[in-house]
C-alpha cells in the first residue's frame, strides 16, 4: 500500500512541476493601418474592336478509341485515350454507332474468353483479306481514319453480331 502512495506522490509531483515554469514572453502584434490611396481621375477611353479570324486553327492531338470485341457481346466496350490519358465516355455512349474526328485511330481488341478468332471486315474496303485477323485473346488491330465518311465493320466469323458503324467527321 505504501508503494501505491509513493507512486501517486511521484506522479502528482511530476505533473505539478511540469506545469509550473516560466511563461514565454510574447510581444504584441502590430497591425498595419491602411493608408488612403489617391482615387484615379476618370478619363475618356476609346475602345477599338479587334478583328478575330473566323476559322482559328487549333492544334488537337488525335484520339485513340479502343474497342473490345467478344463472341457473345460483339463490340461491347469502348475507351478513349488521348496523350496517354484515358477519358471517361458518357454512360449512354453507343459502342456500335459513334463519331470520331479525321486523324483519330480505332484499335479493336479480341477480348473473347473462349479464345475464338476474329476477322474484322470493313464494308467500304479500307483493308482486304486477313489484315484485321485477331487469332487469340489480347491480339489487336488498329486503323487511323484519314478520310471523312461512314464506315461499317463486322466480325466475319460471327455474322449475327451487330455491326459497328463509325462516322468520321
Amino acid at each position: 500500500m505504501k508503494i501505491i502512495w509513493i507512486i501517486i506522490l511521484i506522479l502528482l509531483t511530476s505533473i505539478f512541476l511540469g506545469c509550473v515554469g516560466k511563461q514565454p514572453v510574447t510581444e504584441p502584434l502590430v497591425t498595419p493601418t491602411p493608408s488612403a490611396a489617391p482615387s484615379p481621375t476618370p478619363s475618356q477611353t476609346t475602345i477599338v474592336p479587334t478583328q478575330t479570324p473566323e476559322n482559328t486553327p487549333f492544334s488537337t492531338s488525335p484520339i485513340q478509341y479502343r474497342s473490345w470485341i467478344d463472341s457473345d457481346y460483339g463490340f461491347y466496350k469502348i475507351r478513349a485515350v488521348k496523350d496517354n490519358a484515358s477519358y471517361q465516355l458518357a454512360p449512354d455512349f453507343d459502342t456500335r454507332n459513334f463519331s470520331i474526328n479525321e486523324g483519330d485511330t480505332v484499335r479493336w481488341m479480341n477480348d473473347d474468353m473462349f479464345d475464338f478468332s476474329f476477322t474484322l471486315v470493313n464494308n467500304e474496303g479500307l483493308w482486304t483479306g486477313r489484315t484485321a485477323f485477331m487469332q487469340y485473346q489480347g491480339q489487336r488491330f488498329e486503323y487511323t481514319f484519314n478520310k471523312t465518311g461512314i464506315y461499317t465493320f463486322y466480325v466475319k466469323e460471327f455474322p449475327k453480331l451487330a455491326p459497328q458503324k463509325i462516322t468520321v467527321k
